[in-house]
């Protein structure tokens, strides 16, 4: 039985399944005498545990808050999860009590629970941007300003990109062409000889692994993010036109340089497409909307593989040290060495050949020292990190190689906080930049710290408003939005092809840039409200989507804004990618809506089931809609402990199946999607469908403070009640009293993390 939260109390559920010993007749006669600890020994203890931590697989530990009628309703209307009856009146009130006052009283709360601030290195995804951020410094930082979209075209009436023999010069909006026989432009007389570039930048949204195609019977090289191109097929392919591939590794929220190069040389035809595959998306033409005509410095990424991050606590932590952490920390080191000794007259800005070389390469490790650590150097520090290798025996490189790699292995860079004393500005400045970039500090942030600008809190929400409109921040947010939306927890998005021949991979690709732009539109244009996550009455569509869910637009690949009944949608809740996401390959799967809708969206906790059982769709009898099977199967006292609250969350999505495809009907059956939802107060709230689900979340106290919670923990990386007991509380007044302002939001919660001086 999962307890909900109501009101002001924390998001955390507290999970109370009393299991175990049944009292003994003797013990039953002499009721009067059995005290609440004797009655928690014999009917809670198996799966409680003597003081409450809980035991794997029965129950969950105490925690959070609840008041003392709250505990004694539970107990004596579901405890023990077997028979309730065996613990009734005075004996309720007596466990009740007791287990309130052992571990739900303030005082037990502030003992028992207190979280603390745990010394942390950077997560996989910190180390990464901090990196390619601490590179940028010297080479150049990768920022778009050109708001125009395309690649810079130029059409060459030779082989050679000969500048007297250039046609034309434009802006082409993606590279998907079909040439056939003929030459690409008027002006090219010879059809059988010319050539074509396409230069500017790619920018991508998402950190991973992007696979670039290109399609062509002619000769072709392809650079993305390097000085060495990654498809070099120079060569005609004899007029059979064929898929060169090439994978690399590219960092969310940034612009990368992108250099296509084709010619034809009496080849008998000519075509050309530039395309790619990013993380959990189709193969496609590399969309406009990804392409921009202004080229940027490259950008340095780290490819080696670190070992996962520990996420136990619900969010990517780097709490844990091992030989695998450590082995690679030394690797992406030596890879970063190897970068800067190839780089390290551009980086030193000097030439090899320079009398004041050495000292330029050392003034850079100075430099590189003091980014790394994100702080000033000591006299100390200087010497012991830079000055004692650049000894006259040891040739420049080598100082540089072991300063470098001795900074990389410092804990003053793999830390990102270790200050537990008042924090001064450099502190700030590292709590700002990582919580909202997950990187170090930019320029602007180093110079405001140096000057003693970032103690005040008005001060950091100056800067904390600037770095919002920075790239790096967007990406944040979107890698939040995909955790908080469970978005990747699933390897494939597939459906039942005989029921859903329509729903590929291109459609889901599809939808996930859907909801992506939708939760872009809400979060970063007008009012940054929370609540139109939840209520909001459209969506973003291309014409493929528009077939697939009956939606009357415009003819067009591109995505367009559409407003739909607002009766039938209500924003992230019943996106179709969510829905079909939250389904089975062939039925719509209240129970995973209703956890997700739980334990995401209304912050509450649920215990593993008591048993397994698996749905199988063959065991029910033809003609029961799934809301009759789910109900038959969770029939059981032993699941309606959490049931009770699951099923009813569930059913009033029913109106969507698989696809998140709306639907009137289920097996000739009208759906029903009402449902009743019993708080502990004793309240009902009632759900016709999933507009009045989403108006109740967006309501909600709770649904306010978990997502206050979830995006502390996504930006600080720490438990939020190690700030204060009424930090929770006090961020989510702050919540509503600001429109729900989500950019609001995190500049308040920056506020709390930077200037927060933990107890000693």
């Amino acid at each position: 039985m999962i307890i909900p939260q109501y009101r002001r109390f924390p998001v955390s559920a507290i999970t109370l399944l009393i299991c175990g010993m049944f009292l003994s007749s003797a013990d039953a006669a002499d009721k009067k005498t059995v005290t609440g600890a004797q009655i928690y020994q014999k009917l809670c203890i198996e799966c409680h545990a003597k003081n409450g931590q809980g035991v794997t697989e029965k129950a969950n530990p105490f925690q959070g808050q609840k008041s003392l009628a709250e505990l004694t309703m539970l107990i004596e209307e579901t405890m023990p999860e077997e028979d309730p009856e065996l613990c009734e009146g005075e004996d309720a009130k007596q466990v009740a009590q007791y287990v309130f006052d052992r571990f739900f009283s303030p005082d037990e709360q502030d003992q028992s629970q207190a979280s603390r601030i745990q010394l942390s290195h950077m997560t996989v995804r910190q180390y990464l941007y901090t990196t390619a951020d601490l590179m940028s410094h010297f080479l150049g930082n990768a920022r778009v300003t050109n708001k125009e979209n395309g690649l810079r075209a130029e059409y060459f009436s030779t082989r050679n990109f000969k500048g007297d023999k250039r046609v034309e010069k434009r802006i082409d909006p993606v590279v998907s062409f079909q040439f056939g026989d003929k030459a690409p432009h008027e002006k090219i007389k010879n059809a059988e000889e010319f050539s074509m570039k396409w230069e500017g930048s790619v920018y991508v949204e998402e950190t991973g692994d992007y696979e670039f195609i290109i399609k062509t019977e002619n000769g072709a090289r392809l650079w993305v993010n390097e000085q060495e191109p990654i498809i070099d097929e120079w060569v005609s392919s004899q007029g059979r036109a064929k898929e060169h591939k090439a994978t690399i590794r590219l960092l969310g929220g940034r612009p990368y340089t992108l250099r296509l190069h084709v010619f034809k040389y009496k080849d008998k035809s000519s075509s050309i497409s530039l395309e790619w595959k990013p993380p959990h998306k189709a193969q496609e033409v590399i969309p406009q909307r990804h392409l921009v005509p202004q080229q940027v410095p490259g950008t340095f990424i780290v490819s080696t593989e670190f070992p996962p991050d520990d996420s136990v606590s619900g969010y990517e932590r780097g709490v844990a040290v091992s030989k695998s952490w450590d082995d690679a920390t030394t690797s992406a080191a030596l890879e970063i060495m190897t970068g800067v000794i190839k780089h390290l007259d551009r980086l030193a800005g000097t030439k090899p050949e320079a009398k004041d070389r050495r000292d330029k390469v050392q003034k850079f490790c100075h430099r590189f020292a003091e980014l790394a650590f994100r702080r000033p150097l000591t006299a100390e520090q200087k010497t012991f990190f830079v000055d004692q290798h650049f000894q006259p025996e040891l040739k420049t490189e080598l100082a540089a190689k072991r300063s470098v790699l001795l900074i990389l292995k410092s804990p003053r860079f793999l830390y990102t906080d270790r200050e537990f004393a008042q924090p001064d500005d450099f502190t700030i400045a590292s709590r700002l930049s990582y919580g909202l970039w997950d990187s170090m500090p930019d320029r602007q942030l180093y110079d405001a710290a140096k000057a003693g600008r970032l103690n005040k809190p008005e001060q950091i929400a100056q800067q904390a408003e600037r770095m919002l409109n920075d790239t790096r921040a967007q990406a944040k947010l979107r890698y939040f939005f995909h955790h908080w939306l469970q978005l990747d927890e699933k390897e494939e998005l597939a459906k039942d092809k005989a029921l859903f021949p329509e729903f590929n991979d291109h459609v889901v690709a599809d939808l996930r840039t859907s909801l992506d732009m939708f939760i872009d539109d809400v979060v970063w244009n007008g009012s940054s409200d929370y609540r139109q996550l939840l209520l909001a009455d459209y969506v973003y569509m291309n014409s493929r989507l528009a077939k697939v869910y009956q939606v009357e637009m415009p003819e067009g690949e591109s995505f367009q804004k559409v407003s739909l009944d607002k009766d039938k949608r209500a924003g992230v809740l019943t996106h179709p990618y969510l829905m079909a996401n939250f389904a089975y390959h062939n039925l719509s799967s209240p129970i995973h809506r209703g956890v997700f809708v739980t334990r995401r969206l209304l912050g509450r906790s649920l215990k593993p089931p008591p048993q397994a059982t698996e749905f199988k769709d063959g065991d029910f009898h033809a003609g029961m809609t799934t809301r009759e099977k789910v109900a038959q199967i969770t029939k059981p006292s032993a699941c309606m402990s959490c049931h009770s609250i699951i099923n009813p969350l569930g059913f009033s999505l029913e109106h969507f199946d698989a696809i998140g495809r709306y639907r009137k009907q289920e097996v000739k059956k009208d759906i029903n999607a009402s449902a009743e939802l019993v708080l502990l107060t004793g309240d009902t709230v009632k759900f016709n469908g999933a507009r009045d689900l989403a108006e109740y979340i967006s309501q909600d106290q709770n649904a306010h403070a978990a997502f206050v919670d979830q995006l502390f923990h996504q930006a600080v990386k720490q438990p939020i009640n190690a700030y204060g007991e009424k930090i929770r509380d006090d961020l989510t007044t702050r919540f509503e009293k600001s429109g729900y302002n989500i950019q609001q939001l995190l500049v308040e919660i920056m506020k709390v993390a930077a200037l927060h001086q933990p107890q000693s």
